[in-house]
């Protein structure tokens, strides 16, 4: 039956049917259009007098309704390699106009929708197509256009009508409207139109003082491009190695900071392509039942397609391969920042109290919060008003819908850095948790790191024990929840951020490791600790062995068997994965500073790094939104590889520094010379010895030639773009 109705409609183009001769797919859409009797047709609304029109018009052979029917996706070549998706033409479809809004029928437009035929009783053995599952776990989606002014569901009113025996699986998803620019929009163009003009202003006034030899008066220049921009990608070389004393500075958390970025755009990226519209998703999908799930299930919240994921592909089979755990094992890179945040932490306030005896809780706390929200809040506003309007694509009405939708409603608890509790489901921005934990640590920091000043090592016990109960909680709430590891058990992974990802109190382990380690460093800040090179040795292998244990024993948690495993090694590996992963980089960062970093000291601390490490944080925040625009957009299926993904990767990346590099110099670097103004040197910290003006100065600085991170993160989640 839907054989028939499918060979009606025409989407078999091409296909032998009965008297054996091939028949053009828009001919027989056009030939079932023709058969309508338009009198039986309503014409009370207006999306029934368009249709009354589209049909009278294929009767009378009118030009532009063969050109909307043309821009229908046909049946798609390769639908038994898992190519699913026809997504036909999209910009025919929204750019048709035809007719006037004086006439009865106003101005026809074209809307793009989804018409999904699931693939259940289309084939004698439809587990052929993808084998060890059912026909009724998969749907060919096919593009397809029908007059603005109509709804889903009234084309699918019309479609019951006037064809003949339709399948009631056969259903049809659009895409909104989008609506013209309202007065939010206009507030928020003002908004960074005015950001604009003082950068311009402020340049042109210091190019034009300095051309006349005179010297630009500094508060005139905070917005300045040129001299942020200086001061931006300025380097210096890392300080030599004495043998006596140490310089004072960590130069190699530069190195760290910018690879691990990377690794996190790297894994977004990757985890990305494989969810979006594939033809080959039969090479890289489960040949079990057990590892088939319908895509509305295993991807619920990339929902790039009104109603439905996009992708046909979890990349389940590539799962299989053991590269992979560079990209599913990749949240680790989180816990890298988690422990530089609460080493830079630690260092800082034990600097300040060093100095003072005390702290200035007020002003720390309103430093660090003038420090990163104007750029999240720029990027909160974008995402809220504007991003919808500057892109499109058969996938942009759902990728906005999942970024523009959470932030309108929710950019107050983004902006007050709560949402990991207070939304956790619906986080504007998803990979934007991190800044509120981390945000969330800072404001307890004083209650960690004052008792360290005051008391001393006696108080590490107490942190060892903070370690050791927040590893205790992750443990036992996997078992409270039923949670699992695996991407393939989705609605328990959404679960488990819910409870395990996105709290602090259980992401708060990598962070006091962090604080140990800032302690160690700043209590022997002058002199370097002597190890026997025993020591060293096993301090190296060990740290070694634990990234790379770590990383391998993902493997199988995300096997598509990973039901056969005991749910006491999730949570096992969860609890001790990440304090392990933060132990490791510690002592890549204490090898370093101590002089027993070698090759890696010198990688690690290269001056190359210095720039990007001041870019990193507009990267971290801006490299999602892309990824995100950039699926939304896609206009048609590829075929997907390792090497497309690299290939990829580097572009993304390349065009991300760009964005990042402006973001920084509207929204980052302005507000150190505020702060400047506001705060003297800015909060509790002292600009470091030899560090680039207006680039320093956060509370969570050591001494350094180069800004130390701030924050950073990532949530890499299959179903989290």
């Amino acid at each position: 039956m839907l054989l028939r109705w499918c060979w009606q409609l025409g989407l078999l183009a091409a296909v032998v049917l009965g008297d054996g001769q091939p028949l053009a797919g828009l001919a027989r859409l056009t030939e079932t259009l023709q058969s309508v009797d338009a009198r039986h047709l309503a014409n009370d609304t207006l999306c029934d007098r368009q249709l009354l029109a589209l049909v009278t018009g294929v009767q009378a052979k009118e030009f532009w309704t063969i050109k909307l029917l043309d821009s229908w996706g046909k049946w798609p070549a390769g639908i038994f390699s898992g190519n699913l998706y026809e997504l036909g033409h999209y910009d025919q479809c929204v750019d048709m106009r035809y007719g006037s809004d004086r006439s009865l029928t106003g101005t026809i437009r074209g809307r793009y929708c989804f018409l999904t035929v699931p693939l259940e009783n289309l084939l004698p053995s439809p587990g052929r197509i993808m084998p060890g599952t059912s026909g009724g776990l998969w749907a060919v989606r096919l593009g397809s256009c029908i007059p603005a002014a109509c709804t889903a569901a009234h084309f699918q009113r019309f479609l019951n009508a006037t064809v003949p025996n339709l399948p009631p699986a056969v259903r049809l998803a659009c895409n909104a409207i989008t609506p013209p620019l309202g007065a939010g929009q206009w507030v928020a163009i003002a908004v960074f139109l005015v950001v604009v003009l003082l950068a311009a202003a402020s340049t042109l006034y210091e190019t034009v003082t300095l051309c006349r030899g005179r010297t630009p008066h500094h508060n005139l220049v905070i917005f300045s491009l040129y001299s942020n921009g200086r001061k931006l990608l300025a380097t210096r070389q890392p300080a030599p190695l004495d043998a006596t004393a140490k310089s004072g500075t960590i130069d190699c958390i530069n190195g760290i900071r910018v690879i691990s970025m990377a690794w996190v755009v790297f894994s977004h990226n990757y985890t990305r392509i494989g969810m979006e519209p594939l033809i080959n998703a039969h090479d890289i999908l489960p040949v079990t039942s057990a590892r088939a799930q319908p895509l509305s299930k295993r991807l619920p919240l990339h929902r790039f397609e009104a109603g439905v994921a996009p992708g046909v592909s979890t990349l389940d089979r590539w799962l299989e391969s053991y590269h992979s755990v560079l990209v599913v094992a990749s949240t680790v890179s989180v816990d890298t920042f988690f422990m530089l945040s609460g080493l830079l932490t630690c260092w800082s306030i034990l600097n300040a109290l060093d100095r003072r005896g005390r702290l200035n809780l007020p002003v720390m706390y309103l430093h660090r919060y003038l420090r990163l929200t104007p750029t999240l809040a720029a990027l909160v506003l974008f995402s809220a008003a504007l991003m919808r309007h500057v892109g499109s694509g058969p996938f942009w009405d759902g990728a906005m819908t999942l970024t523009t939708d959470t932030c309108r409603d929710y950019w107050w608890s983004s902006l007050l850095y709560v949402q990991n509790y207070v939304n956790p489901r619906e986080i504007c921005l998803g990979h934007t948790w991190y800044l509120s934990v981390d945000m969330q640590l800072y404001l307890l920091s004083p209650l960690v790191v004052y008792p360290l000043w005051r008391w001393g090592r006696r108080v590490l016990l107490v942190v060892g024990a903070l370690i050791l109960a927040s590893m205790v909680t992750v443990f036992a709430l996997f078992f409270v929840h039923q949670l699992r590891l695996s991407f393939l058990a989705v609605d328990a992974d959404r679960i488990r951020h819910v409870y395990t990802y996105y709290p602090t109190h259980t992401r708060a382990g990598a962070w006091l490791v962090g604080v140990v380690y800032g302690y160690v460093l700043q209590r022997t800040k002058k002199h370097y600790v002597r190890l026997p090179r025993w020591a060293v040795l096993l301090g190296w292998a060990t740290a070694g062995a634990t990234m790379l244990a770590i990383l391998f024993a993902d493997h199988p948690i995300q096997q598509p068997d990973y039901a056969q495993l005991p749910q006491a090694a999730d949570a096992t590996y969860e609890a001790l994965s990440r304090v392990g992963w933060a132990a490791a980089v510690g002592w890549v960062v204490f090898a370093c500073v101590n002089g027993y970093g070698g090759a890696v000291s010198e990688l690690l601390g290269a001056t190359a790094w210095q720039p990007l490490g001041r870019l990193s944080y507009s990267i971290y925040l801006l490299h999602l939104p892309i990824q995100v625009m950039m699926a939304g957009s896609i206009r048609l299926p590829y075929y997907f590889t390792d090497l497309r993904a690299v290939y990829q990767f580097w572009g993304d990346i390349g065009f991300t520094l760009t964005l990042a590099l402006l973001w920084t110099l509207l929204f980052e670097s302005p507000i150190v010379g505020l702060e400047r103004v506001l705060f003297g040197r800015g909060g509790e910290s002292r600009k470091p010895k030899g560090a680039p003006d207006g680039r320093n100065g956060t509370t969570d600085q050591p001494p350094n030639h180069t800004v130390v991170p701030r924050t950073l993160s990532l949530t890499l989640q299959t179903a989290r773009l």
